[in-house]
């Protein structure tokens, strides 16, 4: 099967080689949706274009040699000069005009530009190694100029695409400069990790998300949207008001974003192997270095079922509310490692920790930590040679010394995990009351949210 090769004529990348900026190149397909499509197409000089073999543009055309990103969406470097021919179909001035319409088209997404704009061509070594470095310098004055514009660029329209694109109240350029900000927008710890998580979901699937043409509002505001929801608790409506959208496409935006999330972060939580947890141990588990996951389980409310089935299934006696439960298991280090599926908080813990697949993964010689509320899945355990810290039951009038210290050395490892809990729970949509319009994606939602911890600073000093 033969290579896929960046189209644009004179460039001659493919995936995996080393670009001009000294990064490994990838390549981008050409977008869904029609007016970032044109845009591109114009960018490149392939305004006609119907179809057939040009298919891919490579990141060495993106600033920095990144490719595609939520601030750059458009390719702008190294592209084909414009041809003497069309240049003598058109005066100076009319051709000055075309460039600033096809500027604006490029950069439709970039509402408020940042405060400035790093530029970085490379070695003139690497530049060299290029096909076209003999064009470089006349394209490099153009680059500049297309960038320039593009920071004090503030129009909000496509007028060649009849397309409108939303400025919210909020948008992520109105609070990218405050950790603080960040924090409390969207309970990640700054802005790089922003940037980086946004950045990830785009390369998984950014097409998928862009494909709704209706969709006016650009992705990294679609995402920052959905983050304050999860992170405030925010309505609907109050969402609707702020990024000057319908209820209805805030739904369907918080929707798609839940699932979508689900589907990448998914890979993040997995039980590593025993040896790969002893490398690095905290204090607090000297005792314990054997445990590879602790367990809790945790309540979310929900509205209450119309059926009287699903009421009796989801009420929890523990908080006398119709809940969810689920359980997490986190590392030594505090990493979220299992999230269950979510069960009617009418059921047992032990009953979820036997039907979510954990003790398929059990070794022999595996310990597991966790409550008195586990203590029934000790036999499972045994069968699998592996044991369960769990404090001691007061068979006594009293413990022993033995007894007390155990239970007091367990405390002080286990207590991390309801920390992490503590962390979950600081998305304050899991804090109220989640309604049955919700109960479709509440799966997706409790996990992405559980998921997000990961990216926090570690739970346990080592």
């Amino acid at each position: 099967m033969g290579k896929d090769y960046c189209s644009i004529k004179g460039c001659h990348n493919t995936t995996g080689i080393i670009g001009r900026f000294g990064k490994r190149v990838k390549l981008h397909h050409l977008p869904k949706k029609q007016s970032l499509k044109s845009a591109w197409l114009r960018a490149i000089s392939r305004s006609n274009y119907k179809g057939g073999h040009f298919t891919y543009v490579c990141s060495d055309h993106f600033p920095h040699g990144d490719g595609r990103t939520w601030k750059h969406e458009v390719p702008t470097l190294f592209l084909p000069q414009k041809t003497e021919k069309t240049t003598k179909l058109r005066s100076t001035k009319n051709s000055t005009h075309s460039e600033m319409e096809l500027e604006s088209v490029e950069d439709v997404n970039t509402d408020a530009a940042p405060d400035s704009l790093e530029y970085s061509t490379g070695s003139s070594s690497i530049l060299m190694d290029h096909q076209y470095s003999s064009q470089l310098e006349a394209v490099e004055t153009e680059v500049v100029h297309q960038v320039t514009t593009a920071c004090t660029q503030t129009q909000t329209t496509m007028e060649d695409e009849s397309v409108h694109v939303v400025r919210p109240e909020i948008s992520i350029e109105d609070i990218q400069n405050s950790d603080e900000k960040i924090q409390f927008y969207t309970g990640l710890p700054d802005f790089d990790t922003f940037r980086a998580l946004f950045e990830t979901l785009c390369e998984f699937g950014m097409d998928d998300m862009e494909s709704d043409q209706r969709m006016k509002l650009r992705l990294v505001d679609q995402f920052l949207l959905v983050m304050m929801r999860l992170r405030l608790g925010l309505l609907v409506k109050d969402l609707a008001y702020r990024f000057k959208l319908s209820c209805p496409t805030v739904s369907r935006i918080f929707s798609r974003w839940i699932i979508f999330m689900k589907q990448c972060l998914s890979s993040t939580v997995f039980l590593p192997k025993l040896k790969d947890l002893q490398q690095r141990i905290p204090n607090c588990f000297k005792n314990f270095s054997d445990t590879r996951i602790i367990l809790d389980c945790t309540e979310i409310f929900i509205q209450t079922p119309s059926s009287l089935e699903n009421k009796s299934q989801t009420y929890s006696n523990y908080k006398s509310h119709n809940t969810f439960k689920s359980l997490i298991g986190i590392t030594m280090t505090g990493a979220v490692c299992l999230i269950s599926k979510l069960w009617g908080g009418s059921t047992s813990d032990v009953h979820i920790t036997r039907n979510c697949g954990l003790l398929e993964e059990i070794q022999p010689g595996d310990a597991v930590m966790a409550d008195k509320g586990f203590i029934h899945i000790k036999t499972d355990l045994d069968k699998k040679g592996a044991k369960l810290y769990c404090p001691p039951f007061k068979t006594k009038s009293q413990f022993t010394k033995e007894e007390v210290e155990n239970t007091r050395r367990i405390a002080s490892a286990r207590i991390h995990v309801e920390r992490k809990m503590e962390q979950i729970k600081n998305f304050r949509l899991l804090q109220g009351i989640i309604p049955l319009t919700l109960a479709p994606i509440a799966n997706e939602l409790f996990f992405v949210c559980a998921a997000l911890t990961n990216l926090l600073p570690p739970l346990v000093n080592q």
